[in-house]
């Protein structure tokens, strides 16, 4: 990523016009250094500039270049595949979005279900990031579900009491709707046998393939790879959170591009359960 911003970058970024930009720098107001004829405005000192004047809004400081938050094999591949180059830390959606939230990343993978109206991640985006410059992109709909050892004669949640469980960490998206559905099945949830914490979607479904486990909450297409039972329980959206800003960066913007390819649409489609009809869809955008 370029440590320094373009003329118009700088305008969006100050939500000013192009021309008030030119102004500032040429009455010596702005941090900015000519090269080859044009302005280039340092971020670190543009960010300082911000804060001095009381117009740093966004942040206390540049988000790091890093994806957080939950893991998705289709995401966890794209990435790699479109050369983005930006590295990912995928401990939950939870554990993303908070980070997120501390500018520890530039994108937070999410599938968060919500608590007083059917969907998934508009309740909380809408609870903490309204008033940031942040929006959410659509990935993808996952149908998730327990994947279940053949033989394992569990039909349903009222079926899980005295099996063997996968957990995921109490940060992700997964657990909790995991949890909330034991819940209203009038299952004790302190009392639920886990063998194992997965780390991610493959380790959760790899447990039961290596009979650490009889069952996990997890997603269809590891199921349906590995030759394991499935009861469907839910269809889920898996959404990015994102800085504004990032998301008009070269890095990012390869990714979108690569979503738009017969490559990304030939792999997605080895995922049973796994709709990306409206990848990339803007599905909140905050107020600053």
């Amino acid at each position: 990523m370029s440590e320094f911003l373009t003329t118009k970058e700088v305008a969006a970024l100050l939500r000013i016009k192009e021309r008030k930009v030119y102004d500032l720098a040429s009455r010596g107001e702005i941090p900015c250094a000519k090269a080859t004829g044009k302005l280039l405005f340092p971020k670190a000192e543009i960010r300082q500039w911000m804060q001095q004047k009381g117009i740093a809004s966004e942040s206390s400081g540049q988000p790091q270049q890093v994806i957080l938050g939950s893991h998705d094999p289709v995401f966890e591949w794209a990435l790699s595949a479109s050369g983005s180059g930006i590295p990912t830390l995928f401990s939950g959606s939870f554990d993303g979005l908070e980070r997120y939230k501390r500018h520890e990343g530039v994108v937070a993978a999410v599938h968060i279900e919500n608590n007083d109206q059917s969907g998934w991640n508009s309740e909380i985006v809408e609870q903490e990031l309204r008033n940031t410059p942040t929006v959410m992109v659509h990935w993808a709909l996952r149908e998730r579900g327990l994947i279940v050892k053949p033989g394992a004669q569990i039909s349903g949640f009222q079926d899980l009491a005295d099996k063997r469980l996968v957990a995921r960490q109490p940060s992700t998206g997964s657990q909790a709707a995991f949890e909330r559905r034991a819940g209203q099945a009038g299952l004790d949830i302190e009392a639920l046998q886990y063998t194992r914490e997965a780390q991610t979607e493959t380790e959760a479904a790899l447990t039961i393939l290596e009979d650490q486990a009889d069952v996990a909450f997890g997603l269809r297409c590891f199921a349906e790879r590995y030759r394991l039972d499935f009861v469907p329980i839910c269809v889920e959206s898996y959404d990015l959170i994102m800085d504004r800003h990032a998301y008009f960066e070269p890095e990012m913007q390869a990714l979108i591009r690569f979503t738009r390819s017969e490559a990304f649409a030939a792999e997605a489609r080895r995922y049973v359960g796994y709709d990306v009809t409206n990848i990339g869809t803007i599905l909140f955008n905050g107020s600053r």
